[in-house]
């Protein structure tokens, strides 16, 4: 039994002798703890470092999506300004046809010459043809149509036996149309 009395007070000695660190182990234990407080701050740097960057890369994002949007829109004002100066001088050849066509008309009512009308005729003829072929440009004449506010301006309103109300009687100025596009509105008289 004596052996076993001298083992027991033993363990507690060993264990002692555990809790007890050298002066250099304490010193290690100190490095450690002093490592650790570093990797933790450089892990919180870093960490708001990758935030930074993060931030600045939606910032590039937005920077980048706002200069494409800009660069679409000036694309679409351009169109849109080559599409209204290119309407403006359509529009302005409009009373030229229209004086061709009554100075054509005239021709043909005072009986002078044929060939004078002839001139006339082919110039109305080739304006027609130019406009036709360069922008899609169409004349339409509602005379017997009904009326469409749209695409016709009514001038005035006249009672009519031979039509039925609402119809086109007659046709001060003729229409013009660009593919679906009306460029300018038939003056007409509808009848009543």
């Amino acid at each position: 039994m004596t052996e076993k009395n001298t083992k027991q007070p033993a363990k507690p000695k060993k264990a002692a002798s555990k809790s007890k660190q050298t002066a250099k182990e304490k010193s290690l234990t100190k490095k450690i703890e002093k490592l650790e407080e570093t990797v933790d701050k450089l892990t919180d740097e870093l960490v708001d470092q990758q935030l930074r960057v993060q931030a600045a890369e939606e910032k590039m994002l937005r920077v980048v999506a706002e200069y494409e949007n800009g660069k679409k829109r000036v694309e679409r004002e351009k169109e849109r300004s080559l599409v209204f100066a290119k309407d403006r001088v359509l529009m302005g050849l409009f009373p030229i046809i229209d004086n061709l066509e009554r100075s054509a008309q005239y021709e043909q009512d005072s009986a002078d010459s044929e060939n004078s009308t002839k001139g006339v005729v082919l110039v109305l003829e080739q304006i027609k043809k130019f406009l036709k072929d360069t922008d899609d440009v169409e004349v339409f004449d509602p005379l017997g149509e009904a009326f469409d506010p749209d695409l016709h301006e009514a001038m005035a309103m006249q009672p009519s036996d031979e039509h039925k109300p609402g119809n086109i009687i007659q046709v001060f100025e003729k229409g013009y149309k660009s593919g679906d596009r009306v460029l300018r509105a038939a003056k007409v008289v509808v009848s009543q």
